[in-house]
This record gives structure tokens, sequence and C-alpha cells, in this order.
């Protein structure tokens, strides 16, 4: 959208009408009137939506095939070179059309990507979705021969029959294949591994590949709030006109402690993630299978497609890909995914308008997009449509782009999908005048301005990395301030965010997240800056009042504290410190709360003994980050499968 945002600028600069145009821009009111005039802009110079925007292509699914070939059947033979190859026939699978030799090739080739990292039961998974599409005869026996080696190694009592299958495919081949002969040989080998069962057991399950923990429980939240559902008693939602809305802690509160379980109102996985995550569940997953009719979105099952799509893929798959080949943002997206679930939950448009007219009376700061019961839910669109969007505060380049990317949206919503009832004409003109659009474009343009302020990431742990996963909207989350030291962790787990306070807080005291500026990393002046860009607030947190270094610059307790005692206290706290980072380097802490234990123990003596900023109590706090997130959601590479002999 970058480059329609220059022509565009270009047109109105070169008819010396950019200063009337923002005139008549500002004097707008509210978001529908924005989107009513950037319709009306949008004709009258010349900009008018249009993408190829195929939903398959049998020729890219070639392209990608073969690109994936090269990388994997030429290239170096590592973990890696197997995932880039995954991914590009994974790409090949979402472009392919259904039903399809394209589809059934992609589904074969990843299959063999999928036995060499040890995933047999995708593997397997791979090979029955390609036989049952249009697959080559003469290239079927070497499936089944793959397939039997997979059940072999997983001990399935069903290797008999696809022994049986692959010699009746390997039957008929003809003579003269090379191939064939290869294949007889190394089925013949398996025959006899078949027959025995102890070479089975010694040289082949031992180097399976040990499959994903189950994800640890939940932590429990003692005592619920009364207004807050998935918060603790511990906290209150408060309201100032310095702070707006805020949450405090309405008794002392120590490190560990959790303030939160939140499940986000809706979670979008972010593009770069889609050949490795579904885009449903988020979840990892090194099979995925496409969407039938659009290469966006790809799933770890045909109950996760089926479960988005009647949710919102059903909208999202006719306009999601035109807006990727217009380059927009995955924020763009989940602003489009925002309005389609309003509406859904509400019933329809009528019921929706009546929803949101009856929200926008409530005088009361504190607790607007709070439901009848006197809580606020986070399943409840109302929660998200009470964010704030800091419209009065955005500068009129930045709302009208984000107008003008609404429009674009709205023009594909509104001729691509049913989602007014039936596709409408392509005319910019007439969806201006349609109330239902511009109604519908209004909550869309509200989300643009909700998203950047509200919005949170969801990670996880990435090597030595945390990552983003997707986007979450998370309505009670969104109500905390930030400080470039946050007293909490967001934590994410696969379907919630957990959040641990890290730092003892005082009753009376604010609840602080981090935004991402943070105080060891990057200088005051620089977060100053980009906090004020992207939430238009100064920030006046302790450590930017008292301009705290950065890490390297960051002083040890041995000399911060003066009394030999309490460094004697803090040494014996931290004996076992190094240790601890050295397991959390090698991401070996799960089924070890000693460790968790431990390190809460180092953060409340050092808050005790030795003053802040701490170079110490910072490793302490980092390292208890990543401990907590090793918990959580991991993105772990497979490793080369190697059948000893």
């Amino acid at each position: 959208m970058d480059k329609i945002m220059e022509i565009l600028n270009a047109r109105i600069v070169a008819e010396n009408k950019h200063q009337e145009l923002t005139d008549r821009y500002k004097k707008l009111k509210t978001d529908q009137e924005r989107v009513i005039f950037t319709l009306n802009v949008m004709p009258e110079y010349d900009l008018v939506p249009s993408t190829t925007c195929a939903p398959k292509n049998a020729k890219e699914s070639e392209k990608l095939r073969e690109q994936g070939n090269k990388v994997f059947i030429k290239g170096v033979l590592n973990n890696m070179t197997c995932i880039n190859a995954l991914k590009l026939y994974t790409k090949s699978i979402a472009f392919a059309p259904y039903p399809s030799e394209q589809l059934a090739l992609a589904y074969a080739n990843r299959s063999a990507v999928l036995f060499q990292l040890g995933l047999h039961s995708e593997c397997i998974q791979d090979i029955d979705r390609t036989l049952a599409l249009n697959y080559p005869d003469d290239l079927r026996a070497k499936l089944y021969v793959r397939k039997t080696e997979c059940l072999i190694i997983l001990r399935s009592s069903s290797v008999e029959e696809i022994l049986k299958e692959a010699q009746h495919w390997l039957d008929k081949m003809s003579l003269n294949n090379e191939n064939q002969k290869k294949l007889q040989s190394k089925l013949d080998i398996l025959h006899k591994t078949v027959q025995t069962e102890q070479s089975v057991k010694d040289n082949l399950t031992r180097t399976e590949v040990k499959k994903p923990e189950n994800e640890p429980p939940l932590p429990t939240i003692a005592s619920y709030n009364d207004e807050v559902p998935c918060a603790s008693d511990a906290v209150a939602v408060k309201y100032s006109t310095h702070y707006g809305r805020h949450v405090i802690a309405t008794r002392n509160i120590c490190p560990g402690e959790v303030i939160a379980v939140e499940k986000p109102y809706t979670l979008l996985l972010t593009q770069h993630n889609m050949q490795t995550h579904c885009s449903n569940c988020l979840k990892v997953c090194w099979a995925n299978i496409p969407c039938n009719y659009c290469t966006y979105a790809m799933y770890c099952s045909e109950e996760c497609r089926y479960a988005e799509w009647k949710k919102c893929h059903d909208i999202e798959c006719a306009v999601f890909p035109a807006l990727i080949e217009y380059e927009y943002y995955n924020l763009d997206l989940l602003s489009v995914r925002l309005a389609v679930l309003a509406l859904r939950e509400a019933g329809g448009m009528k019921e929706l308008r009546t929803m949101l007219e009856k929200l926008d009376k409530c005088d009361d700061p504190r607790t607007k997009g709070f439901s009848d019961d006197g809580k606020l839910h986070s399943d409840k669109y109302i929660s998200v449509y009470s964010l704030v969007t800091n419209t009065e505060k955005r500068p009129v380049a930045d709302l009208f782009r984000r107008s003008l990317d609404t429009c674009f949206i709205l023009y594909f919503l509104a001729t691509r999908t049913v989602i007014f009832d039936a596709k409408l004409p392509e005319d910019l003109r007439l969806l201006a005048k349609n109330d239902d659009v511009t109604f519908f474009g209004s909550l869309i343009l509200r989300h643009q301005q909700i998203i950047p302020s509200n919005m949170h990431s969801f990670g996880e742990e990435q090597g030595m990395e945390h990552v983003e996963r997707g986007i979450a909207a998370m309505p009670f989350f969104s109500l905390i301030n930030h400080s470039c030291d946050g007293n909490v962790l967001r934590h994410p787990r696969s379907k919630h965010i957990v959040m641990y306070a890290m730092y003892p807080i005082r009753k009376g005291e604010q609840i602080f997240d981090n935004y991402g500026q943070y105080f060891a990393l990057m200088p005051r002046v620089m977060r100053q800056q980009k906090l004020f860009k992207q939430y238009f607030f100064t920030c006046y947190c302790v450590p930017c009042q008292e301009n705290w270094p950065l890490y390297t610059e960051l002083l040890s307790f041995k000399t911060l504290v003066k009394k030999a005692e309490d460094k004697a206290k803090i040494k014996k706290a931290l004996r076992k410190f190094n240790m601890y980072v050295d397991l959390a380097t090698e991401s070996n802490v799960q089924d070890k709360p000693h460790i968790i234990e431990d390190l809460l123990n180092m953060v409340k003596v050092l808050h005790n003994y030795a003053p802040m900023p701490c170079k110490e109590m910072n490793n302490v706090i980092e390292t208890l980050k990543r401990v907590y997130n090793l918990n959580g959601n991991r993105f772990e590479i497979p490793q080369i499968w190697t059948h000893q002999k």
C-alpha cells in the first residue's frame, strides 16, 4: 500500500488539491464520514483496487516444487535444508488446485522430507493424502515402500498389509525400470526386517524422534476478580485523567504470583509462519493442509480447517490474498478479522449497530466495554471495541492512510464476498452511498486505530530468541500501562497468555507491562520517541525519570550494596544462578520447578538489599522470563533422522 499512497499523493499534488483535501478531511467527525470521504476520493483520482489474486495456480505450484527439489535433492542434506525444502513444498501444496496432480506431487515430495526429519506419523499422513489424489501409478510403489518403512519404525500392526500394497504396485512397474529394481531390493530388506522383530527393536525404534511432552496445565488463580473474570482479585481496574484506564494492586503481590490468565478474543497467525503453523490453533505443524480455495491459510487438521471456515475464513478466504498482494501488514488483516467476528457475534448488521449504539452511550470511562453483568469479558467484542483509539492525537496523514487502507479492504469485502448478503457492484461511489458498507468500514477503520496501541505479540521460544508466532487481541491486558522496566511478564501458552508478577508489587502500586522498549537495551530518548510515535504518550516511568543506564553500564550489587552482611545474603541467594543460566541456554528446564522457585527468591533478596538498577537483578529477571517461556510455546527444528545399521 505504500506505492498506492505515493501514487495518490502525487496525483493530488499535481492538481494542487493537497491542502484543500486536508482541510476537508480534518473537519470529519466520525470514522464513517472518513470512510465515505475516502471512497469518493479514490475514483476521483483513478484509484480503483485491482488484483490478479488467482485462488490457485498450477504453474506456481510446479515452480515451488522444483525449487524444493533443488534444495532437498541437490543441496547439502541437514536439518535446515530439510526445513527450507519443506517450506517450499508446503507453499507448493498451498498453490496447487484441489484436486490435482500438482497437489499429489507436492504432498509426495514433502513426505520424503518428513521421513528424513524423523516425522514418521506426519510422513504417513502426506503419503495417504497423495494416494487419495491423482498420483501417477508408476510412482505409487515408492510411496508404499516409504510408508512401510514408517510403519516398521512406528511398530504398527498394519505393516503387513502395506507390504502387500507395495509389492502390488511394484509388480505393475516395468521390469526395465531402474527404480523398480532398487525398490524391489529395498522391499525385500523390509520383508526381512518385519520378520525379525528384535532387529526392528534394536535398530529402528531407538532412533525414533522423541515427541514433545504434553503442555503443562495452566496455572490457577487462588481468588478470582469480581469485575475481570480472567484476573486475580489482587488487582483492580481504575481510571484517572492522567493514566486513563489502568490496573493497580489491591494488596501486596509477590514475584511469581499469577495476576491473570487471559484467553485472547482472537489470535491471528503472522504471515511468515504460514508454512510451519496452523492458521486456526497456531500450533507448530510440519504437515499443514491448505484451504481448498485460497493460498493464504493452512491447517494442522481437517477439524481446524472446518472450525476456522465457520468462524471467519469463509469471508477472509476471498479477501486476505488480495490484501497480501498489496503488501498489507498482519495488523491490517487483524482489522478485518475483528470486524467479521463482531458481525458474527452480534448475529447481523442491525444487531451489531444496536449493540454498539448502546455502548457508545456509556459515559463511564472506567467501565466502558463492560457487559451488562458489570464484568469485562475477554470473549466479548465490546471489550475490544472500547479500547483506546488515539484518534484525536493522530496526524491527518496517519489517519487518512488508515482510511485508504480501510477502503481497499472494504472494496474487496463488498465485491468478493457476500458479507453484505450479496456481492456488490465494483463501483466505489455506489459503495460510498451504502450505509451498511460504510458502517462496517467504520469498524475496520476503528480497528486500524485500536490495533497499534493495544494488540499484543503472541510469542514462542525459538532457539535463544523469543519470536512472534501471532497477534493477540487481549482486552484486559490492553488496560495495563507501560514501564521501561515492567513489573510483570506476559507468558504465552497454546491458547492463553499468563501474566506473572516479576517484582514485589505493593498495595496501591500500578501494574506495568513493557511495550517493547526496555531501558537496558535502548536509550531513553529513543524509547520515548518510539513510544510517542506508536502510543502517543511521553513515558514518565522510574527508568525514564532517573535515566537508568544501558545494560553495559549497569553496576553490580558488589558496588551498589554497602553493608557486608547484605552482600553476603545476595551472594548466597545467587550461588546457583550461573548453573540455571546454563540450563536455560540449553533449554533444559522442563520438570524443574525448583529453578523458578530459586530465581524468584533471588529477585526477592535483590529487591530487599540492592538498589535499582542492578546488573544482577537484570540478569535474574531475564533468566526467569526465559525459564517461564521455555515451559510454554516452543518452535523446535526436527533433527535429521538416521537409520542405524
